[in-house]
């Protein structure tokens, strides 16, 4: 690939590793396309490879570049679409959001852990009745003694159903700006349910979201949301990138089984 020329030595290894590690776990999978099931196991095969945090400083990120990250983006689609959707949400608008968002102590706090796995993150913005268009969001955060309880609904979340969600809500003690809050799983209040007959995606495990007077701590507003414009659309402009990195991913591992394929017939 001489993508190779535009990437360190490391993070050119990292890719090939990426790519090495999908094709030996690809047999394994059927089972969960079949069931619709996440194969938890495979988190254990991320971890040696050192690629969780893509292009974050710091924490215990690789800090590569816009284009490093890509490239792992695309070996991780290439192979399968659902593990690379898990990977990206957890990574481009999961953790990415901690990091543009949250101040220091919550960066410590939430992305420490987040980059070994030992928590996955989610990003709720999708409702029933909308998507990225955040004007039309109807959850609410309304402020209590230390902190919010968040009311309403969200769908499409990947991840969701295992994930600490980052839910974005309009603030009605700050003029219905649209901000973001790290719901913990378990939290009380937070009910999510796995959204099943899907065609695609089929490992990816998305969820319909209910909140009801959920209650989120202050410490768990992310310090620097403060309205859509640099909060929201800051973080979507940025995973776009990413995102186009595993439609090419996709492109290319469906061009190169189906040529496989034509071959072996021949």
């Amino acid at each position: 690939m001489g993508l190779d020329s535009e990437l360190s030595p490391k993070v050119a290894a990292m890719r090939v590793a990426t790519g090495k590690m999908m094709d030996e776990c690809y047999d394994r999978l059927e089972k969960h396309v079949d069931d619709t099931s996440f194969p938890e196991w495979i988190v254990d095969k991320f971890r040696p490879l050192g690629i969780n945090g893509l292009n974050i400083k710091g924490y215990g990120s690789p800090g590569m570049t816009t284009v490093e990250a890509g490239s792992i983006i695309y070996e991780l689609a290439k192979r399968d679409g659902s593990i690379a959707t898990f990977f990206l949400v957890h990574n481009a608008i999961g953790m990415a959001v901690v990091d543009v968002l949250g101040d220091e102590e919550q960066k410590k706090r939430i992305l420490t852990p987040a980059m070994n796995f030992d928590r996955i993150m989610c990003f709720g913005l999708t409702e029933p009745t909308n998507g990225s268009d955040a004007s039309g969001l109807t959850t609410t955060a309304t402020k209590v003694e230390g902190g919010y309880k968040l009311n309403g609904t969200k769908r499409w979340i990947g991840n969701g159903t295992f994930g600490d969600v980052i839910v974005w809500a309009k603030n009605t003690a700050d003029g219905n700006r649209v901000q973001a809050f790290v719901v913990e799983k378990g939290t009380k209040g937070f009910e999510a349910k796995k959204m099943e007959g899907k065609w695609s995606l089929r490992m990816t495990q998305n969820a319909d979201i209910t909140l009801t007077d959920c209650f989120v701590p202050d410490k768990n507003k992310l310090t620097k949301s403060k309205d859509f414009a640099t909060g929201t659309n800051a973080v979507l402009e940025t995973s776009r990138l990413v995102v186009a990195w595993m439609a090419c991913g996709l492109a290319t591992g469906a061009y190169e089984n189906a040529l496989r394929y034509t071959l072996k017939r021949v």
